[in-house]
């Protein structure tokens, strides 16, 4: 019945895709195909709350930087340096276009950062700007806009004045997040601009040729809608899908070798979290985290890393990150009948799915705990996150920054991702030292003993170091994908 389902949805789904199903392998080196687990219902990049429409935003709109893995920041509408001060000073290039052809200059910036800042606007991600003087009081409504510590002493020079010290803000500068934005949303300052919206179905880009630096002959790309990881595989076979975005983890093992295959490590901060329910009970955190075989995980899943361990490079730290083992005779005894409920977004998939299905099984054997699944639609399941957190609950968090600042931050007490509601001066000061730590030893150490704070009390159980694994057509070159799971198609062609 399951295969009947699944063989009616897939033609189902292709039929609802009339342009894709026409694609024959003559035309698919003209079009780039991809997708998006869901449409999206709005596009300023200054007002997102995830990072679902990422690979469509970043495309659209730019900022001053792009992140390479290998070169670190590039220059991508200007470049920045510190002053004597270690306030930072950034020049735009000059001439800089929006789509519309008016000109992109700092002006947009500042008004962009105002913008975010704004308490009317309560844009989700204005904490990336807090470090800026004045910027978080302005937030709260305590200060005036006009006190912000950004200036733009000429169209082509923004300058940022730091509350302290803020040694990693240069790669906010890289997120489509803090973008500069005008008031008419459709016009882009990115690689490509939105040719036509198609609801229900796909939207369609075509290149922004007053984009500086984009490969002369990038072609027309299109971000079909499909929710289903296996009709999306579907449809990549057929020569409809020009890159898979998310192979789903069954399909691992048999497709390794193929020439299309390609193992794209990310830097996450996955974790399983905890609600107020259990916030007074860390032996039953305790059980939870110590009767789950990871080993097991890892192997189910085909991972490169292993469940358990925090899921930051091991360069970030003195040796390797920390992890929780696989071991019964630290589970407490934990007498209770009640079912606690374990909640996961449907922007995990099926993949995820599974997973708590396993962790449902695991808990129930090894440690006699009852669980009650909950899969929520995604804006759904923030939703609850925010106002009503479950018991326990699964969430994928994907850095700003490639720093351990970055993701420690995210269990800040000021920050909106810090689900945990953790608040704990402690930490917090373990993440001021951080912020202000110049020597890389000394940041390996800090970042070590935040790490080990969240497991230590167990307020976390880390899901390991991501590597998505993803099919990419050969007919087309130039795309990117870094570790920040950014995909930049601007020098995108077609294989000569």
């Amino acid at each position: 019945m399951k295969r009947i389902l699944l063989a009616l949805l897939i033609f189902v789904s292709v039929s609802y895709y009339p342009d894709a199903q026409g694609a024959d392998s003559k035309s698919a080196p003209f079009v780039f195909r991809l997708h998006l687990s869901g449409e999206p219902n709005q596009m300023d990049p200054n007002r997102q709350k995830t990072s679902a429409s990422s690979y469509l935003l970043a495309n659209l709109f730019r900022n001053i930087y792009i992140y390479d893995n290998e070169k670190g920041l590039v220059s991508d509408l200007g470049s920045c340096s510190r002053d004597k001060s270690q306030n930072l000073v950034c020049k735009l290039k000059k001439d800089l276009q929006w789509s519309d052809g008016s000109l992109l200059t700092s002006a947009d910036f500042l008004r962009t950062y105002k913008k975010m800042l704004n308490p009317k606007v309560t844009a989700p991600r204005a904490d990336l700007l807090f470090k800026v003087k004045n910027a978080e009081d302005i937030y709260k409504g305590l200060k005036q806009p006009d006190t912000l510590g950004i200036t733009t002493p000429d169209p082509l020079t923004v300058r940022f004045e730091f509350q302290g010290k803020a040694p990693d803000f240069e790669y906010n500068l890289a997120s489509f997040l803090l973008a500069p934005t005008k008031e008419d949303i459709k016009v882009y300052s990115g690689p490509y601009k939105i040719k036509e919206w198609l609801q229900g179905q796909k939207i369609v880009l075509e290149p922004n040729l007053k984009y500086q630096g984009g490969h002369p002959q990038r072609p027309q790309v299109e971000f079909l809608f499909i929710e289903e990881d296996t009709v999306a595989l579907q449809l990549y076979e057929k020569n409809q899908l020009q890159l898979l975005r998310r192979l789903p983890t069954l399909f691992i093992p048999k497709s390794k070798t193929r020439e299309d295959f390609h193992w794209i490590p990310v830097v996450r901060f996955d974790y399983l979290g905890f609600g107020p329910e259990l916030r007074n009970n860390e032996d039953l955190r305790k059980a939870l985290t110590y009767s789950l075989n990871y080993s097991e995980l890892q192997k189910l899943f085909s991972a490169k890393g292993r469940p358990g361990c925090a899921g930051l490079p091991d360069s970030w730290f003195p040796e390797k990150a920390p992890c929780f083992d696989f071991d019964l005779k630290k589970v407490p005894k934990v007498k209770t009948d009640k079912t606690y409920t374990l909640m996961f977004s449907s922007l995990g998939g099926e993949d995820h799915k599974r997973a708590t299905e396993w962790m449902q099984s695991q808990w129930s054997k090894n440690a006699g705990l009852k669980l009650h699944l909950e899969m929520k639609e995604n804006k759904v399941y923030l939703s609850e996150l925010q106002t009503n957190p479950p018991a326990i609950f699964r969430k994928g968090v994907a850095t700003d920054r490639p720093t351990c600042l970055a993701a420690l931050e995210i269990f800040a007490s000021h920050s909106p991702e810090n689900y945990i509601q953790l608040k704990n001066s402690e930490y917090d000061q373990i993440l001021t030292q951080l912020g202000n730590a110049t020597k890389a030893s000394e940041q390996k150490k800090l970042c070590h003993i935040g790490v080990k704070f969240l497991m230590d009390r167990h307020l976390i159980i880390p899901m390991g170091a991501f590597d998505f694994a993803m099919l990419i057509k050969p007919d087309f070159v130039g795309w990117k994908i870094n570790q920040m799971n950014q995909l930049d198609l601007s020098q995108l062609h077609s294989r000569p």
